[in-house]
């Protein structure tokens, strides 16, 4: 039978009675972990605006300009410097348009900003890579 769910929405809505034997005790907390659907929007705003930007695109200047943005992106993101030294992958944020966004992620926990700094030793990481030794060594700066 159907039943009346307390709701505090302006509508009632008609749901089935809980089965406790097959989706377990019900709890308070289980009660409030249902988020807002705000909240649910913007945690997918990054997807969801990526994937309305790509159909834009197949619209306007066909799927075959959709496909070299996607392949271009892939081979950005492979592109590294060698091993110690930093990344900024800037060709990959100008193609996909962050190149104005400053988030947390752009001034903390730089590696440049800590106290002690450890760099590798750019031609044992390589060997190590290689497979010449199995182990990298780090040394301190100045030495």
């Amino acid at each position: 039978t159907l039943q009346i769910a307390p709701s505090d929405h302006s509508m009632d809505v008609l749901s089935l009675p809980r089965d406790p034997l097959r989706e377990g005790l019900g709890s308070l907390k289980q009660q409030t972990l249902q988020t807002h659907p705000v909240e649910a929007l913007l945690r997918n705003h990054g997807c969801n605006s990526q994937e309305m930007k790509r159909k834009m695109n197949d619209s306007l200047y066909g799927s075959a300009f959709s496909i070299r943005m996607e392949l271009d992106a892939q081979i950005l993101r492979k592109v590294r410097r060698l091993p110690g030294l930093p990344s900024s992958r800037i060709g990959l944020d100008n193609l996909q348009g962050r190149l104005d966004d400053f988030s947390f992620e752009d001034y903390l926990g730089l590696p440049e900003n800590s106290e002690e700094p450890r760099v590798a030793d750019l031609h044992a990481t390589m060997d190590a890579r290689i497979g010449f030794v199995s182990k990298i060594p780090v040394g301190r700066l100045g030495k």
